[in-house]
């Protein structure tokens, strides 16, 4: 599935498409990424290409929770959230959550989004990743 939203995202202005194809594109990534519980920070989201109010309000609950895919990109918050996991099983997410906030400026990780990640790496089949709190 990350691979078709990779590509829905490619399908741009830039890349060629219509503006309209461009935005039914974007618009089916966002539907994909918030149905298959992927967070908004786990994809590089183009610009919308209209300028209209639409364009520019957050599409999914997830963007309006954490800001834009845009400003959360490139933080590492996952990868950090996730290395957390894995090295501090005795650690609740909350504490995790702190950790990230404390490494990284401007980072918003809550509870809620690490408990996100544990779960996404455990369907991923890795191990490690359950707390008993």
């Amino acid at each position: 599935m990350r691979e078709r939203i990779i590509a829905l995202l490619k399908k741009t202005t830039k890349n060629g498409c219509s503006p309209a194809e461009a935005e039914a594109a974007l618009d089916k990534a966002r539907e994909l990424a918030e149905k298959y519980a992927f967070g908004p920070y786990e994809f590089q989201w183009p610009v919308a290409a209209s300028a209209s109010p639409k364009a520019r309000k957050p599409r999914t609950k997830a963007e309006s929770d954490h800001g834009s895919p845009k400003q959360a990109g490139g933080l590492g918050v996952g990868k950090l959230a996730r290395e957390l996991i894995l090295a501090h099983p005795d650690w609740t997410y909350g504490q995790i959550a702190e950790e990230v906030n404390r490494r990284i400026e401007g980072a918003k990780a809550t509870e809620k989004s690490v408990r996100w990640y544990s779960n996404a790496m455990r369907r991923e089949g890795i191990e490690g990743t359950r707390r008993s709190h």
